[in-house]
Order: structure tokens, then sequence, then C-alpha cells
């Protein structure tokens, strides 16, 4: 593996913890330099690596534009494409769409200033201009990856890469609750992890989401060590993702493991189905509380917990401001600078929330792209002859089953730490698709080409 990224592997295992900023800028430095003098590679992996980090990150906000990390390393990756291939290539079978989707986004933010009164969204220090231009960066890491990703190998890689960053935040989380008393659930032994201001829900979906296609690079994997070494790092997910308490998360990975099943290993079925009959003899007391408080019992009647009430009350509130505006919407990132139910600053359903804001315009381009999206996955599962990019294909397919079902719970589309791998992986897919369809092309041509062999000719008489 190339790159600064094992630097600061060894660096935590070496006990450099309390230096992690500065190994971290340094890093930062030399990943770069290295994109623009040498790979672009070597910054995108390093970018893949500290993304869902957001915690660690922090640490660099007191060096001199370190709180534009990501910003910098997407520049030196995309300055390194341009010296060494002389253009971006941005021709994918989504960069149309998402350049006007993310220009549609950026019309609705003028919309939703004359709502609030705002200043109209030419400023990065505008907090809305802000979410914007990190939301449409996703896009971008899309595209970039698509190009920067050229052969399986590479691809590999980043993915060796993405799975050294899991474990570390994994256990960073470990280290975080286990002096915590977890034998009975309270929301004070609730934790975000590396994850920061995505919050604890948020964390829960990236085990969820991640778990998720990890398994779809199992169920294809047939070295026996790299298989369990995969099952292993799915195990470390599940342990978080119990213990994140979120219920939400836990119907998002029951609906990716379904997912799997119906396409792939039936066997995954199976497992469902044992858990959805077993849970409440083999789950931790503290899981089984949290799942048994979604409804409690009361004088008039059985009725949802206090959690679960507030998001009705989100989503009705949500529903009247849609009706104020039901085509275009009050403009995109307004409702959480309205306040208008108790402390909550999202409509805890991010379908809700994109119709509110963005109206049915809005909404149905978003659906359109989820669609977009599990195509391309189904497509390089269904034509890769290849296991690695079928199973490409298929974990990216359980992980958008996942997500579209973590959505009806909050926001878990917007945020770079959370969904920034989801868009690098399907950069992945994207260039599968290439090599797919390179490799079918090829063989044409090749067949085509083919001599013909002179058994194949008619015999011929000498006279």
């Amino acid at each position: 593996m190339t790159g600064a990224t094992p630097v600061l592997v060894v660096g935590l295992h070496l006990g450099l913890s309390g230096h992690y900023a500065y190994l971290l800028a340094a890093a930062g430095i030399g990943a770069f330099l290295a994109s623009v003098f040498w790979r672009p590679s070597v910054g995108l992996y390093l970018l893949a690596f500290t993304l869902p980090m957001q915690t660690t990150r922090y640490k660099l906000h007191g060096f001199p534009l370190g709180d534009q990390f990501i910003d910098i390393l997407v520049l030196g990756v995309t300055l390194g494409l341009l010296i060494h291939h002389g253009k971006i290539e941005l021709k994918t079978p989504l960069s149309g769409y998402l350049l006007f989707f993310g220009l549609f986004c950026y019309l609705s933010l003028f919309q939703g200033s004359f709502y609030l009164g705002a200043p109209l969204p030419f400023r990065i220090s505008d907090p809305r201009f802000s979410n914007w231009k990190n939301y449409v960066e996703m896009f971008y890491l899309c595209i970039l990856t698509a190009d920067v990703i050229r052969t399986k190998k590479q691809a590999k890689i980043l993915l060796v890469v993405m799975a050294l960053s899991l474990l570390l935040v994994n256990r960073s989380f470990h280290s975080t609750i286990a002096g915590r008393d977890l034998s009975h659930f309270s929301y004070s032994v609730r934790d975000a992890g590396a994850l920061g201001y995505a919050g604890e829900n948020g964390f829960a979906a990236f085990e969820a989401m991640y778990a998720a296609f990890l398994l779809g690079l199992w169920v294809y994997q047939k070295k026996i060590l790299l298989k369990l070494a995969i099952l292993a790092l799915v195990l470390t997910c599940v342990y978080c993702l119990l213990y994140s308490f979120s219920r939400e998360s836990y119907l998002g990975f029951l609906a990716a493991l379904v997912l799997l099943g119906l396409f792939k290993e039936r066997k995954l079925l199976v497992l469902v189905a044992l858990l959805l009959i077993t849970w409440q003899a083999i789950l931790p007391r503290s899981v089984q509380e949290r799942i048994l408080m979604t409804t409690e019992n009361t004088q008039s009647g059985q009725k949802f917990d206090s959690s679960a009430e507030a998001r009705i009350e989100l989503w009705e509130d949500a529903k009247a401001l849609f009706r104020q505006n039901p085509v275009i919407g009050l403009g995109f990132d307004t409702y959480e600078f309205l306040g208008r139910v108790g402390p909550y600053r999202d409509t805890h359903n991010y379908y809700m929330k994109a119709l509110s804001e963005t109206g049915i315009v809005g909404i149905f381009l978003f659906l359109w792209l989820l669609k977009k999206m599990w195509k391309l996955g189904n497509r390089l599962f269904k034509t890769a002859e290849d296991p690695f990019w079928q199973s490409m294909g298929l974990g990216f397919m359980a992980l958008m089953g996942s997500i579209v079902v973590l959505n009806f719970f909050g926001d878990r589309w917007t945020y770079q730490q959370l969904d920034g791998w989801m868009w690098i992986l399907l950069g992945c897919v994207i260039r599968g698709l290439f090599i797919v369809d390179e490799s079918a092309e090829a063989e044409e041509v090749s067949e085509e080409e083919e001599p013909v062999s002179s058994d194949a000719l008619p015999a011929m008489t000498i006279v």
C-alpha cells in the first residue's frame, strides 16, 4: 500500500496518538504533494481513510487551513489528474444528472434565503452555502474516484484503506463505551463515536451501511483467511451497531440482510428469520430494553415513547410546511434554522425534509437519483464476470437498500463523514462498469479479427 495512510496507522500503534494531529497534518501535506507530483491515488487513499473521523479532524483546526483538510486533499487529487492525465474525465453515467441536481439545490438556496430573510448564498461563511458546498462535494468525490481508480488493484487498495479506517473508528467507539454500564439502557451511555456532529443515530447508520456493504464482499470471497477477516470486521460493526442503541439502524441493517438474501445468499434470510424469532433471548438486555421502549403502556392505552412521539410531531410539522409551497418547497437547508418544534433542527425523516424544503420537484429528483444509483450497482452485479466486481455491485446494492430505510428516520444523506464513503464506492462501481464494458468490447473485437483456421476452409483440388 502506498501513501501516507500506513504512517497514521503505525503511529497509533506505536503510542503516538497524543501527537495524532501533527501526524495527520504531516500526512496531509505529504499526500497533497504526492497527489500533485506523483500519483493522485495517494490523496484519495488518505481522504478515504480520514473521511469518517470527524472528531479527529477537529484537532487540525488549530493549524492553518486545518478545517479545510478534506477540501485540500480533493484539490490535490484534482491537480494531480490535470497534471498527469491532462484532464479530469467527467463523463460518467451520473455526471450530467449530478450537475443538474447540484445546480437545482443551489438555486433552491436562494428560495430559502428569501423565506428566511437571510443573505443570498454567495459566501462560504454563510452556513447554508457551506452545507450545500459540502453536500455537492460528495458528488464530485464520486466522479473523482471513477477517474482516479483505473484498475481492480487500486480499487482493492482503496477498500483496504477504508477497512483500516473502519477498524479504528470501531476501536475508538469500544474504548469510549467500555467503561460505561451497558447492563441496562440509558441515554447517557450512547455515543456518536468518531463521527462527531452526525450524532449517535448517524454513527449507528454508518455502521449499518458499511457492514451491509462488507457482507456483499464477504458473500463472494473464496479465500478462507480473507473471508474470515471480512466477517470479523463485520462483527465489530455489529457490536458498535448494537450498543449505538439506534432502532432505525437495526431496521436498516435487517433490510440489507434481506436484500442480500433475496439476491444472492439465501442463508441470510434464515438468519433474519431466526433473529426475529429469538431476539428477546439472544440480544443483550440493554438492547432489548431499547427496542421494547418504542411503545409504552399508559392508563389510556399503549402509545409511542417520547422519542417516537417527537418524530411524529416533526413529520406533521414538515407536512404543514410542504403545504405552504408544494412545488419547490421553502428552500434547500432551511428547516434547521426555523426552530419550530422544540430544540430539534431536523425533521428526522429525510424524505419529509426534502419534501418540505424542495417540494415535489426536489423529492422527485432525489428519488430518481436513488433509483439511478441502485441501478448502477445492480448492473455491475449482473454483468460482471469477475467475482470482485460482482461483489462490489452486490455490496453497493445492500448499502443502498440500507440507506433507503435509514432516511425514513433522519438525515442520513448529507453528512460527509457518514455518506462520503458511499459516493467513493459509487465511483468504484462506475469504474467497474467501465472495465466490464471495455472487456466486452475487447472480446467482440477479438472475435471479429480472429483469423479463419485452415481446417475450416473448403478442400481445394489442384489440377
